[in-house]
């Protein structure tokens, strides 16, 4: 640990307005996943609590969502088709079924047909107290309809950066020296506008023999900016004098824990609205001496550009002018 401690580059641009835990016995593992997710775990409050139906429903996949609508849809249905046979079903007119199920499966259509407003005219309330459970199961198909629709539209409107990430960093030979690279593209057809990225790398050195303490470093960019993205987009941060990594050995890099955290942000077009990404790249996901291989190239007939997803990682070895 002490070779990090005396490899500190002092010209080096802190960062302290990171919002994060400079005292590293507070904090365990990366700062963020790798999906953008910051890394805490919540404990002294209840689950439900802190648990939010609404946010839940907003950010689990799609099939879990509409799986979880069905079987609502059925388990409410199920619900009144019990309250009406529990009643009795002579409360109902229209019956035509002689058997128990028969009834049954006839009281539980009813209530879809009541719970949807459809009200087909089969089957029927024919006393007030059917009369009254069926005027509750509709009120309660108006507020689940609300509440689906509410939903439904929240998923679709929610602004929400749909970036892909290389799962690596590479230390790559750059101009007369060597940089920090990593990549990221948008894989829909989400315009972007005025994109700004941000920088931070995390390291941890020890101070005074056993404390060891998180620092953070805003990394300087070749290019921070852009006014649109419409492919990848490769981020170099050159390592030299000013640079928290200059002339530190790969030994360093992993004695000081480093972490690279990755904040984007940008106009969406199909939004009308600003979207935020974030991801973080840790010591053990960095490759050194490669260079990124081209991800892109013309149509066949040169009409447009082939944006290849799947190379986002995709790498091949360059050695770097210094050894590392």
């Amino acid at each position: 640990m002490a070779s990090t401690r005396t490899r500190r580059n002092n010209l080096a641009k802190e960062n302290k307005e990171t919002g994060l835990s400079v005292n590293s016995k507070q904090s365990g593992g990366r700062f963020f996943q790798k999906d953008g997710r910051p890394n805490v775990r919540f404990r002294g409050i209840s689950y439900m609590q802190r648990f939010s139906v609404f946010q839940y429903m907003l950010k689990i996949p799609s099939w879990k969502f509409i799986t979880l609508i069905a079987v609502a849809y059925v388990v409410v249905n199920l619900v009144f088709a019990c309250i009406y046979f529990i009643v009795g079903v002579h409360h109902l007119g229209g019956m035509e079924e002689i058997t128990v199920m028969g009834k049954f499966w006839e009281a539980f259509f009813f209530s879809t047909q009541t719970l949807s407003t459809v009200g087909y005219g089969h089957v029927f309330p024919d006393s007030l107290t059917s009369n009254t459970i069926a005027a509750v199961e509709s009120f309660t198909g108006i507020l689940m309809l609300a509440l689906a629709t509410g939903l439904i539209y929240g998923r679709f409107s929610q602004p929400k950066a749909y970036m892909k990430y290389s799962s690596i960093a590479l230390f790559a030979p750059f101009k007369d020296g060597y940089a920090l690279m990593f990549r990221f593209a948008p894989f829909k057809k989400h315009f972007l506008t005025d994109v700004e990225v941000k920088v931070t790398c995390v390291m941890k050195y020890t101070e005074n023999e056993t404390e060891r303490k998180n620092t953070f470093y805003s990394l300087d960019l070749e290019l921070s900016k852009a006014n649109s993205l419409a492919t990848n987009w490769t981020i170099v941060h050159m390592i030299n004098e000013n640079s928290p990594l200059y002339q530190l050995t790969r030994k360093e890099i992993e004695e000081a824990e480093t972490e690279i955290l990755v904040f984007v942000k940008g106009y969406d077009e199909e939004y009308a609205n600003t979207v935020v990404s974030r991801s973080s790249y840790i010591h053990s996901e960095f490759i050194y001496g490669a260079k990124f291989n081209m991800m892109y190239e013309p149509s066949e007939d040169n009409s447009t550009t082939i944006l290849h997803m799947d190379k986002i990682d995709s790498y091949h070895e360059e050695k770097l002018p210094v050894s590392i």
